[in-house]
């Protein structure tokens, strides 16, 4: 598929998806474990900086800012116009939130910006990995540091499985594994430092700039 189709794809699945992200079922309640697994590995100080990529209806933002009673600046990036709608929806009176469309590969916003990036099951998504992990670099603060959860081709079974999701889920790209993570972080000039197991399958791979 082409770049320009995927990204078309992707935008009009998430589209979709956006009017039930803040409502119940099992979705819902599989993100919302997710974003709290990450949400609990994070060092959140005072006048901290944010920023969540596939940041959906900007919910582990939320929460993230309840933390340090909403003392810093919190940004959210995603491809989905309507998921960013919702976004501003949801936090209008709150001046220190930011909402962004934007492909993760090319982010409008200064480098050097943010302490903590998040990426919650957004990154299988992408078409250009690299790309995607080089704007991450780009945008940390020196000592800052990047979580990324997603579902971890550790084994040969979720090899295969990547493959299959990609022929029902056109959205998809592809699943990575714990190597593949480490090199895309060193090849960006970030430090691998660790991951961190939320489920069987789900790993949060953390670099720091």
């Amino acid at each position: 598929m082409k770049e320009s189709k995927h990204l078309e794809t992707n935008k009009d699945y998430w589209d979709k998806c956006a009017s039930s992200m803040d409502g119940k079922g099992l979705r819902y309640e599989f993100l919302r474990k997710c974003q709290t697994g990450v949400i609990s590995l994070l060092e959140i100080e005072d006048s901290i900086s944010v920023l969540d990529i596939g940041c959906g209806t900007g919910w582990a933002l939320g929460q993230i800012a309840k933390k340090v009673n909403g003392k810093g600046s919190f940004y959210g990036v995603d491809l989905s116009s309507k998921m960013i709608e919702n976004a501003q929806g949801n936090f209008k009176d709150d001046q220190q939130f930011h909402f962004v469309v934007a492909n993760a590969e090319s982010i409008p916003l200064n480098g050097n910006m943010f302490n903590i990036i998040i990426c919650i099951n957004s990154f299988h998504h992408y078409f250009n990995p690299q790309k995607a992990m080089n704007e991450m670099q780009r945008l940390l603060k020196n000592g800052g540091k990047l979580y990324i959860l997603d579902p971890t081709a550790d084994s040969r079974i979720f090899k295969i499985l990547s493959k299959i999701m990609a022929l029902f889920d056109h959205a998809h790209e592809k699943l990575y594994s714990t190597k593949e993570f480490k090199e895309m972080m060193l090849c960006s000039g970030l430090k691998y430092i660790g991951l961190r197991k939320i489920q069987m399958y789900q790993k949060v791979h953390i670099g720091e700039k």
